[in-house]
């Protein structure tokens, strides 16, 4: 039986799209001036509502770190991406889906990312919350390479597999390439899935014999 989602009501879209300000406020006021440094009231004052509101919404200022994710989750269509790229039959395009699926989350997310982390450093009760986000992540790698088991290359078992995909799916590598040395995104993921077949999985074909040029 397919169960339809009722539409949402005028009341609940309202508050939806309050929701969806303060996120914004937060994350843009986040991402320029730090975790540590933005208040709710600043938070407040750039979403155009009352503190209270965000209080009532939310809760606290952890509490938009969750906040963040789910419109990221939402906005990256990584989830889709996900589910396109451990359906294909293909490993080395299951892998170059893999790389489109890093390039989506990161090209929308970043800011997100290095948010998470750097709240994580500064409050424990964040540090806590953001344990579980990462091994929630090493288990969604971890499944991913399993998928893969048939085709790793030689001499390379799940978990240094895993690994290899954890270290080069990593946001700081993102940053350094696109940010810093000036990136397009498209070379970016390009880069990243030949890299990862390269690391991850035996030869797609066999070498040239000797005598081919």
């Amino acid at each position: 039986m397919i169960v339809r989602e009722r539409p949402l009501t005028h009341r609940q879209r309202q508050a939806q799209e309050t929701k969806d300000r303060v996120v914004a406020a937060a994350r843009q006021l986040m991402a320029r001036q730090g975790w540590a440094a933005t208040t709710i009231d600043a938070i407040a004052t750039e979403a155009g509502v009352a503190p209270q509101t965000i209080y009532a919404a939310f809760g606290n200022k952890r509490a938009l770190l969750t906040g963040m994710r789910d419109v990221m989750l939402r906005d990256s269509q990584v989830p889709e991406l996900m589910v396109r790229a451990t359906e294909e039959p293909d490993a080395a395009r299951r892998v170059e889906l893999w790389a489109q699926l890093v390039r989506q989350q990161m090209e929308t997310s970043y800011d997100v990312i290095s948010i998470h982390r750097q709240a994580a450093s500064a409050d424990p009760r964040v540090a806590v919350q953001y344990r579980k986000v990462l091994d929630n992540r090493a288990r969604t790698f971890g499944e991913f390479v399993h998928g893969l088991r048939a085709d790793l290359a030689t001499g390379l078992d799940e978990r240094v597999a895993t690994d290899i995909l954890w270290c080069f799916s990593n946001e700081e590598i993102y940053r350094e390439l696109v940010q810093e040395r000036g990136w397009s995104v498209d070379r970016y993921e390009r880069w990243l899935a030949a890299t990862l077949v390269a690391q991850l999985l035996t030869k797609a074909v066999d070498p040239p014999s000797p005598k081919q040029k």
